[in-house]
């Protein structure tokens, strides 16, 4: 509004501008669609002028609309005289709700409804009429067919089908509406959404649209659930505008930035398509520049300055929550029901996980989830933290996502959850006049779009009573939100110094600086530790034969307690949870094998994130458990002329645990290379063992620092055994 130079134009234009046009979450305004324009109100007295629009069969809307009110008797008048010119054979018809006299107006937006009886195919011309004179101050005879129809666009898919995507048709039923007529699809997109978005070629900018068959679900296709012949209604999202801000429409995934297929979308004044459910797009009512407060807003601090939840009750059925955090998009916010009446828990809990994309910063998603187990999500037995959609038993995604906003380093993410979902399986009904024991966490969004484990969790038990009013939060302090280095882990040189036996244990991941910051990718809290280090990059030379000792759990029936150690060219691990497709192309060289658990526990003293390396977390915060020290695993490989020149040590059952082995030929010179993470600089080399004392607790073997040697673990079960 800058470029504007007369104050008093200025005003009136910004008038204009708020009554006609409507501002997008991406900072987009989108003109207010009124449905087919019709035509143009000829002028006769009374200064009448303005533009004649139809909404549907059974609405019109006059559009800068300007009377001055003189008339003794003037109303808004429909006929069908043969002549179709206005004539007193009309009728009242009501303007805005009132069949009363019209007083003045300038530049108005007027609503005309239809009687019941009747429809647009029964008239033939609207007039502003003086039915005391019999008066015509201006009218509009009407066009053959004025009435608003869906448009078809043709058939969606590219000639030879990704993932078998083809529509019979694409139809635009009105300007929020899309339908796919016949739509197949074979299911097996990794992460496949309804897709939509400005320009006439999809990318990751877009965002999802909602699927009127999944309860109007925002979420990501199931993944092996095919499409056949299925006809789907998709509606844009309210706080994306409509219809007039994308011109394409399709499916897309977003893992991958892959198109599936989709057809460009012509602009509304070009469809002349009907308006969303009839609903009045803007009213003749004062113009309110700031929203004003939901009823019963209130908010609670979660972590100072660091993640607030505001919650507000419109109605007796659904509550609206926002959740506030200083956070990264790709970071997720978790909110929801404790898993116990009696005190906060994790498991068992029913919790929205909300989070924005990671690359675009903006795509705001809102999950149901339900915490059957502490681990990472098992898809192929529905265990774990997963969605409700993956749990088995499973449910339904109950949630509606909002608006969204990204500013000074707080992202807020809004959402709407219905207080009784019905859903049994997976959600808990919301109270709303008791105290009641909530859950949240804070955590990283893994490359599945699962929420990986929480970084941030309660250190106490946590009780809201959502129907408490009055219930303020102080506002957050200014400042983005701090980026740690990943730790420098040391590489094995598994080929200069002539090492060919290594331990591998179960440890924590290490905050932003380890695993995630590490491989750049949110793992699950646990990772793989290598001699005693968090996943270093192991070097190893072809021809020569190695040694894993491997204490990943073997109590098959526990996910948590069972990661069996495997080597393999996937980045990503977690063979089991694969489908048939997935393992294509994934070579197994060695492994699984498991042996008892020893876990690098945290003692809860300190934060990773507190510690500038590992190894001063490590000495500090962990203690090395072992269920039994003696049962271990051997895992013997030789890398030969067929190994790729990098794979990695995974976790069968889960993925993002492990990391590379780098493979050389026998014969290389390796005299002047340098030992160090994936160049970032580290020269040193890692030796076996440390200075630490080893230490016992009740819980089982420990040692901190270092390895447990075996004359040292026999020394310490004789101790045990005779006190």
């Amino acid at each position: 509004m800058a470029t504007f130079q007369d104050n008093c134009c200025g005003l009136t234009r910004l008038t204009i501008l708020v009554v006609v046009g409507i501002v997008l979450q991406n900072g987009v305004v989108s003109a207010a669609y009124y449905g087919k324009r019709i035509g143009t109100l000829s002028t006769y007295a009374h200064r009448v002028t303005g533009e004649v629009y139809a909404a549907s069969d059974k609405r019109l809307y006059l559009t800068g609309f300007t009377y001055d009110g003189r008339g003794p008797d003037a109303f808004v008048w429909m006929g069908n005289t043969p002549t179709g010119a206005a004539s007193s054979q009309g009728q009242i018809i009501s303007a805005d709700g009132s069949s009363d006299i019209l007083g003045s107006y300038s530049n108005a937006v007027v609503q005309v409804d239809l009687p019941d009886s009747t429809t647009l195919a029964d008239y033939k011309w609207i007039s502003i009429w003086c039915r005391r004179f019999a008066a015509n101050f201006g009218e509009l005879v009407f066009p053959t067919d004025p009435a608003p129809v869906p448009k078809s666009l043709g058939t969606l898919g590219f000639p030879s089908p990704v993932h078998g995507v083809r529509a019979d048709d694409v139809i635009i039923l009105n300007n929020r509406q899309i339908k796919l007529v016949n739509l197949d699809y074979d299911g097996n997109g990794p992460d496949a959404y309804y897709w939509a978005g400005s320009g006439g070629t999809p990318t990751s900018s877009g965002f999802a649209l909602a699927d009127e068959s999944r309860g109007g679900s925002l979420t990501k296709l199931p993944r092996g659930t095919a499409l056949t012949d299925v006809t789907v209604t998709l509606t844009v999202p309210a706080n994306r505008g409509d219809i007039g801000s994308i011109g394409y429409v399709g499916l897309w995934c977003v893992a991958f930035s892959q198109n599936f297929g989709h057809v460009v979308i012509p602009s509304l004044s070009e469809l002349g398509v009907p308006v969303y459910d009839d609903s009045p797009p803007v009213t003749n009512a004062p113009v309110v520049t700031q929203a004003p407060p939901q009823a019963n807003e209130n908010c609670q601090v979660l972590i100072d300055d660091t993640y607030q939840v505001r919650w507000s009750l419109t109605d007796t059925s659904a509550i609206q929550i926002s959740l506030s955090a200083r956070i990264n998009p790709g970071t997720y916010m978790a909110f929801g029901l404790s898993g116990s009446d009696t005190r906060t828990l994790m498991i068992g809990s029913d919790v929205t996980v909300a989070w924005l994309d990671a690359e675009t910063g903006a795509m705001p998603k809102a999950v149901d989830y339900h915490l059957s187990a502490y681990q990472q999500c098992v898809t192929s037995s529905g265990s774990g933290a997963c969605t409700d959609e993956l749990s088995q038993p499973s449910g339904s995604n109950d949630v509606t996502v909002g608006d969204y906003s990204n500013n000074n380093g707080i992202i807020t993410i809004s959402y709407t959850k219905p207080l009784d979902t019905g859903d049994t399986n997976t959600d808990k009904v919301i109270p709303i006049n008791d105290d009641v024991y909530v859950a949240w966490s804070i955590g990283p969004i893994n490359p599945s779009g699962l929420a990986a484990k929480h970084r941030q969790q309660p250190t106490s038990d946590v009780p809201i009573n959502f129907g408490q009013t009055g219930v303020t939060c102080p506002a957050f302090t200014t400042g983005q939100t701090e980026k740690l280095e990943p730790w420098v882990i040391p590489t094995i040189r598994g080929d200069m110094t002539g090492k060919t036996e290594f331990r591998v244990d179960i440890g924590q991941a290490g905050g932003q600086q380890g695993y995630e910051g590490i491989t750049g990718k949110p793992g699950w809290g646990i990772a793989w530790y290598v001699d005693d280090y968090i996943i270093p990059v192991l070097t190893l030379r072809r021809g020569v034969t190695y040694t894993f000792i491997v204490q990943g759990g073997n109590e098959a029936n526990i996910q948590a307690r069972y990661h069996p150690f495997y080597i393999t060219n996937d980045a990503e691990g977690g063979y089991i949870q694969k489908t048939a497709q997935e393992t294509q192309g994934v070579e197994i060289y060695a492994g699984p094998v498991n042996g008892s658990l020893c876990e690098w526990r945290s003692t809860g003293a300190y934060n990773a994130d507190d510690f500038d390396t590992f190894v001063k977390y490590r000495d500090a915060e962990l203690e090395r458990v072992c269920d039994d020290p003696f049962k271990t695993a051997t895992l013997t490989w030789t890398p030969d002329e067929n190994t790729p020149n990098r794979v990695y040590y995974q976790c069968y059952t889960h993925k993002f645990l492990g990391w590379k082995i780098d493979i050389i030929d026998n014969d290389a010179d390796t005299s002047t290379m340098k030992s160090g993470d994936s160049g970032k600089g580290d020269t040193s080399t890692m030796k076996s063992g440390g200075t630490n004392m080893p230490k016992t607790t009740a819980a089982g073997w420990v040692t901190q620092g270092n390895k447990l040697s075996i004359i040292t673990t026999v020394i310490i079960s004789m101790m045990i055994f005779w006190k």
